[in-house]
């Protein structure tokens, strides 16, 4: 199974910590499933970004202007070929075995059109919400079955719901994405049994702020959320309204 996934990151490299983040997400695939990935796609927010990650299979993306998660996202994905596609998350760390198990599930189940792996030191993925079994779970509650920072899912499944919808520039875009595979009857699920590390909240020091977790900034984006899917609740993950507060 050679080149039967393609990955997509998306960085912002302003600094040498930030590029060496981006490159530990990037050796780490490469590390792990060498052998499996076609291509990588680094989407870098930095248009003055001179570096290189020293491997042939990784291509550097600078769309330039204003930083839109699923925009950028889906610029990588329309130069996707692989049966499958990862990401995009730049402060992950993937462990072993973690796609190679992605991908058996979903080349043994044609039904699964999209997993995610779990991070132990995240709160929802303790051993109170998800057991240490190596099992597959099926569902779409975000930040339970849905890690927002990182999935793996068969390519079609974008030519059932379309690109990613670039309304969502950052928040709640892991709702959108979930609620479209829901509606439209693509099962969705986790599995205990491919892991990552990911580092929450890591890059909001360095975001551009409209991205910063700011109630003005969240409830937006959750307005839009709501009524895309007529104000329907939207999982354990959903949108709630934030008071503003003083820093």
């Amino acid at each position: 199974m050679k080149n039967i996934i393609d990955i997509i990151i998306l960085s912002l490299a302003i600094d040498e910590n930030t590029f060496l983040k981006t490159k530990k997400c990037v050796d780490s695939y490469l590390k792990t499933a060498d052998d499996l990935i076609g291509k990588i796609y680094v989407v870098e927010s930095n248009e003055n970004f001179n570096n290189s990650y020293g491997n042939k299979k990784v291509e550097i993306i600078k769309p330039g202007g204003k930083f839109n998660y699923n925009k950028f996202f889906n610029i990588a994905l329309e130069r996707c070929k692989s049966k499958y596609i990862m990401g995009p998350n730049n402060d992950l760390e993937i462990q072993p075995n973690c796609i190679q198990t992605l991908i058996n599930e979903m080349e043994n189940n044609e039904n699964i059109s999209s997993l995610c792996p779990i991070d132990r030191e995240w709160h929802r993925h303790t051993k109170m919400y998800l057991p240490n079994d190596n099992k597959l779970y099926f569902g779409y509650d975000v930040s339970l079955h849905m890690f927002g920072c990182v999935f793996c899912c068969k390519r079609d499944v974008f030519s059932k719901i379309g690109l990613l919808d670039e309304k969502f520039y950052f928040f709640y875009q892991d709702n959108d994405y979930v609620m479209c595979l829901e509606r439209n009857n693509l099962l969705h699920g986790v599995h205990t049994g491919a892991r990552v590390t990911h580092k929450s909240g890591g890059t909001d020091n360095i975001a551009p702020d409209h991205c910063k977790y700011t109630p003005k900034n969240m409830n937006e984006q959750g307005d839009i959320l709501v009524n895309k899917w007529n104000s329907e609740p939207f999982k354990s993950g959903g949108f709630k309204k934030f008071k503003e507060y003083n820093l």
